[in-house]
């Protein structure tokens, strides 16, 4: 911070940049006068504007003639002079401002580092709040950090991480990965890299760039707009739950299959879901042919699909579920001996886990997943009787209890049990606002 004060120098800045264009610093001055500008932003700013008006008083003193010495000119050419010697020193002016407020827009800062403990770049410690200028750039060498763009955009880092911020509403990511999460205020938030260029169009995205340079894009709300670096084809919309690759050989823009993992601290701030293991995919929208209980909808082998299926739903009778207990599950018989239920005048939220692998085959294709909730698991629901049953009240579907038709999607759906090729859970957990 800068302050003067009438009869002192409380702060030495104003007295070294003073000595400084006198060309009266010593060598002990001069050191304290760089270090104060390569670790004070505020310093430059003042050095800057300092500067500009040091080269303005000296344009008025050096322009002015005496008249002795323009006596023997015509008058003629002695007000043409006068008016080019104005002219020039207003346009002087005019480039001496521009570049002062170019000079203050370098130096204000585009955003504000938050890192976990432990924190470090390669050149030394990272403090909080620690400001970044247009042209920043920063390698991550341990732990996490936050990256809060006075645009409002938000962007998460993981090292190891090396990247450049170019405004308020950018930045360059030469390697690492990152997940942003951009509000309206933000809109257009942009991640270059060497081999393409993402455009948000409001969305929350990650961005990942590997040993082999090639750019990897997930998109798990809104959308955003992916360009090659090379212009070798017109740019994508890439749509929530989709992903793409930009090759860097080719320069081409590839799908890939999507996932969620990126994302988890965006989903644990809007749901009650902690972790989940690799495997399981979460999506905030549930398709309409999963909840009629269709198959072939989204099919991949192994993996897990996890919906928000109802939230906050406050029950007005006993719900009927087929496993209550915690327990390990792995036969039929061990389902639903007795009818178990969630009481009534509970508010809940209803989860489904969906599993429909893309392999044709007869035999049980086997597929485990974790998913920790931050609230207790009050019932599973595993078996086509009981899903019906509370389609009225979990499924999304069934407005005022008007449930559309199920379907029954040939042999690859055997009753939507968990332990079967295909198969539907529903989760009924408590809710958070109970």
């Amino acid at each position: 911070m800068i302050r003067e004060n009438s009869t002192s120098w409380e702060d030495p800045l104003p007295k070294l940049v003073a000595l400084y264009f006198d060309n009266q610093l010593n060598e002990r001055e001069l050191k304290q006068l760089q270090t104060r500008l390569k670790s004070d932003p505020e310093a430059r700013i003042f050095f800057v504007q300092f500067s500009t008006l040091q080269t303005q008083l000296e344009w008025i003193h050096t322009d002015s003639s005496s008249p002795q010495e323009m006596t023997h000119l015509p008058g003629s050419i002695y007000s043409r002079k006068k008016n080019w010697n104005l002219i020039l020193y207003v346009t002087c002016c005019v480039c001496l401002v521009l570049g002062g407020l170019f000079s203050m827009h370098l130096m204000t800062p585009v955003a504000h580092v938050f890192p976990e403990p432990g924190s470090v770049w390669s050149s030394g410690n990272i403090t909080t709040e620690e400001k970044l200028l247009p042209g920043s750039r920063r390698h991550l060498l341990r732990g996490a950090i936050e990256i809060r763009f006075t645009s409002g955009s938000v962007v998460n880092l993981k090292a190891p991480a090396q990247f450049t911020t170019h405004n308020s509403n950018e930045i360059f990511l030469q390697a690492g990965k990152l997940v942003a999460d951009v509000p309206e205020s933000g809109h257009g938030f942009t991640v270059e890299t060497q081999t393409g260029k993402i455009i948000d169009l409001g969305t929350s995205f990650s961005v990942n760039v590997g040993a082999e340079l090639n750019t990897e894009i997930n998109v798990y709300r809104g959308k955003v707009q992916a360009a090659s670096s090379k212009e070798t084809e017109p740019p994508r919309e890439i749509l929530a739950n989709e992903a793409v690759q930009i090759d860097s050989v080719t320069n081409l823009i590839q799908p890939r299959d999507y996932t969620s993992s990126d994302f988890i601290p965006l989903i644990s701030r809007d749901y009650a879901v902690d972790q989940f293991s690799d495997n399981v995919i979460f999506q905030e929208q549930l398709p309409d042919q999963i909840a009629q209980g269709e198959f072939q909808v989204l099919e991949r082998d192994g993996t897990i699909f996890l919906f928000p299926e109802k939230r906050d739903i406050l029950l007005s009778e006993n719900l009927p579920v087929s496993i209550s207990q915690p327990g390990d599950y792995r036969a039929e018989e061990q389902i639903e001996k007795e009818t178990d239920f969630v009481s009534r005048g509970m508010k809940v939220d209803c989860y489904r886990i969906y599993y429909d692998p893309a392999s044709n085959h007869r035999e049980m294709i086997r597929a485990e997943g974790v998913v920790h909730f931050n609230q207790p698991i009050l019932g599973l629901i595993t078996t086509k009787t009981r899903l019906l049953e509370t389609d009225s009240v979990l499924n999304p579907l069934c407005a005022g209890g008007n449930c559309p038709p199920h379907s029954t999607s040939g042999s690859r759906s055997p009753g939507r049990r968990r332990w079967h090729a295909s198969g539907h859970i529903e989760s009924v957990r408590r809710s958070q606002n109970t």
